[in-house]
Parts: structure tokens; sequence; C-alpha cells
């Protein structure tokens, strides 16, 4: 099952890659970036803050000068650029020094949101000035999401009108905290990213394709000819499936499509604030010393930031070092995500109205709620659906139970389906 943002294009995210825009059918409802759900975590979630005080130590990084490097321990906080353990105050501090602070993530690892709200509340302790920028949100939307930090728009208008299912299509929950710190003190949440519609014309058709007013909502310049930035797309590139993209020059313009809009979004507004910003990405979008933290740099060189990723405790120790972060925060084990099935194959109705059903796989959900080959699904929890897009999107919004209108025979009946995580 394919969304939105997880069908074409991939998002270059270590070993998480998701793919992004376009759309298949018949493809197996299982799980995609409009159906995660976020990963259950053990009940100690602050256990990685609890070195805020401690002395230093260092870690090796497996280099032939250090030997093998030892495993990573869950609280610790690594500098990578020395190797040094360091304390969360510490970091705190080393981080209050920066104009832009980098927080990579892993889109659904509750415990990287963790970390990323525990550093925004420490940087605006004591009244701190700091506004949050957002991968997750278009740079069209921010006068939506003014309105929500200051005024009294409810989330549920908040999350219609940014069309958060349709664009993000991660589980709201996962940001909510962030983006309620801000509300709550009325600082500002910045939109940074190109929208996906136009991204994905450019990874099906080029840059070149664009009509005048959909190529003014991407970023001006594009850096096409950085050999290093160009390797690190291609390695993705390569290992995973092409779906509509065109080839890679188009898949290269695509993925800059994104970062280079948020770089320009970013060094706009690093020049209208005096505040410090905190910037929310996934981790790809700032690994090997490339995307979004280098091309804001190119606009704005005397900026000053910081770059930081969580990971796993079970992260291999020796991939540790600048290209990844410059500060490491290591977390909980990698919890293995099992999103909601509904178990079936679907595909476009002929009608061109709904999704038919294909097949059903043994024991899936969908054999439970006694759902049949041959039934066209037109509605989600009270939401239409005309396309396997839309229907994805509105399993993703309704969790794991779902109240299915289908057509059968003519008739149109009701189905409760509980999708098993």
């Amino acid at each position: 099952m394919v969304a939105k943002r997880s069908a074409a294009l991939l998002e270059i995210e270590d070993k998480n890659l998701t793919h992004r825009a376009g759309a298949t059918t018949g493809a197996r409802l299982y799980s995609s970036r409009g159906t995660l759900r976020a990963a259950r975590v053990c009940a100690t979630c602050a256990l990685f803050f609890i070195l805020a005080g401690c002395c230093e130590t260092a870690i090796t990084t497996g280099s032939p000068r250090t030997g093998p490097p030892r495993a990573l321990r869950q609280g610790e906080i690594i500098e990578t650029a020395t190797g040094r353990v360091i304390g969360m105050n510490r970091l705190i501090r080393k981080l209050s020094k920066v104009q832009t602070v980098y927080i990579g993530e892993i889109h659904t690892s509750v415990q990287d949101h963790e970390v990323q709200l525990e550093i925004l509340k420490r940087l605006s302790r004591d009244g701190g000035c700091v506004e949050l920028a957002m991968e997750m949100f278009a740079a069209n939307a921010q006068q939506i999401l003014d309105r929500y930090i200051d005024g009294p728009m409810s989330e549920a208008d908040f999350l219609r009108e940014v069309k958060w299912d349709e664009v993000w299509g991660y589980p709201y929950s996962l940001y909510k905290g962030l983006i309620d710190w801000q509300k709550q003190r009325r600082m500002p949440v910045v939109g940074l990213n190109a929208p996906d519609s136009i991204v994905g014309k450019i990874a099906r058709h080029g840059l070149k394709s664009l009509t005048p007013m959909e190529r003014s909502q991407v970023a001006r310049e594009f850096h096409l000819n950085d050999p290093g930035d160009r390797q690190r797309v291609e390695e993705a590139f390569r290992s995973h499936g092409k779906y509509e993209i065109r080839d890679f020059e188009s898949f290269f313009e695509a993925q800059l499509a994104w970062e280079e809009t948020m770089a320009q979004t970013l060094a706009r507004r690093q020049g209208q604030t005096q505040c410090q910003i905190v910037v929310l990405l996934g981790r790809g979008h700032m690994n090997k010393r490339f995307g979004v933290p280098h091309l804001t740099l190119l606009r704005r060189p005397r900026t000053t930031f910081a770059t930081v990723a969580p990971v796993p405790v079970d992260y291999p120790a020796d991939k540790l070092g600048p290209n990844l972060a410059d500060y490491v925060v290591v977390t909980g084990p990698a919890a293995p995500y099992h999103p909601p099935r509904l178990g079936v194959l679907v595909e476009r109705a002929p009608s061109g109205r709904g999704v038919e059903i294909s097949e059903l796989l043994p024991g899936s959900p969908a054999v439970a709620a006694r759902l049949h080959k041959g039934d066209i699904i037109v509605g989600v929890n009270g939401k239409p659906v005309g396309n396997v897009d839309e229907l994805r999107r509105a399993l993703a919004a309704g969790g794991p139970r779902g109240n299915l209108l289908i057509e059968r025979n003519a008739l149109r009946l009701r189905v409760e389906v509980n999708m098993k995580p």
C-alpha cells in the first residue's frame, strides 16, 4: 500500500528509506507512509537523559588506530568529533551557542520525537526565544500554522486545513507534543517544505516540466553539480524500486526540490528572526554533511549550526561520526514497526468509483470482518474513497479500527474491521 508521500520518490533516511510521491494499484495494504503508527517503546523513555551530570568518557569509532568500538549504551550522548560521552546539560550548553539546531529523526520513532521535545524544552527554558522549523509542513501552509499557534483554531480544524493526512500521513500524535509546546509559548512553527504534488511531478517528468506557477513554489537555485551530494542520492536510487520515476536525473532533481526548498525557506527565516531555530527533519536530509544544513549554509555562510541524531542502542558504533551528526543521543533498542493490517489486495474499481478488493489474505482482519473478493470500498470512517491513495490515507487516519462503507451486489453495507497491528 502506498500513500501520497510513499510511492515513487525515496526519502533518504539511513536504513529507514521510505518511498514518496506517486501511486500504484494492486498494492498489498500492509505498510506505507500513510499508515505508519508509532512504535511502542519501553516505559523508561527518559533514560537517555540520566547522564545530565555525569563525567565525560570516550567511545572509540572502530578505526585502525583506536581498535574495535565498544557497544553503545542507552542514555549516552556522544560528541562525534571527539568520541567523548557528555551529559545532557553540556549538550544543551553547546547547542545554545549556535543559531540553528538540526535534529534528525526516523519518522516512526517515538523515541526520536521524545529526544526532540526534550531538547526543544531545554533550549526554551527561562523564556528562551526558540522557533521550530519542520519538514512536515509545506512553506505555503505558513499562514495556517500562524493562525493555529496564535489563535483559537481547534486542532481538528488545523489538521484539516494543513491536510495532515494527505501531505504527511504519519500519526499526528508523534508531533503533537512539539507543536503543543510552541503553541503554549506562542512561538512560531515554520513550514519548510515544497508541495508534494510538485515534487512528484519533478520525479516523473523532470524540473523542466514545471509551469511557471509550479516552479515558483520550489527553490530558485538547485545545486545539481555537487559530486558528493549526487553520490549520496545515487546510492539510494540504485538500491530501491524506481516506480514512476523517469530516471536518476529526475530523481535527483526531486530530492533536491525538497532539500533546496527547505534550505531556501530556512535561510530566509534565519534572516528574519533573532530567535534560535530548531529544525526537525528526516535524518537522511542531513547525513554525510550534505542535505539541508549544507544547502542552507551555502545561502547564509555565516550562520552557525549543530546537528543532533538520536540513534537506537543497537545502532552500529562504527557508523558514528561527524557525517552522521555532531552529537548522537543513544535511545532504547529500535522497536520493529508493525502497522495495522487490513490484509487485502486492491485495485481501482472499473467504474472509477472506489477501490475493489481483488484478493483477501488468509487469516487477515478483512477475512475476519467477512469482506469478500469483489467488494468495492467507497468510504472509511465517513471519508469518501475514490482510489488506492485515498484508501491508504483514510485507513492511516483512523487507527486500528475502521468503519468501511462497501458496495456489494448493488447494495451498500457498513463493515467494522479491527486491523491488528
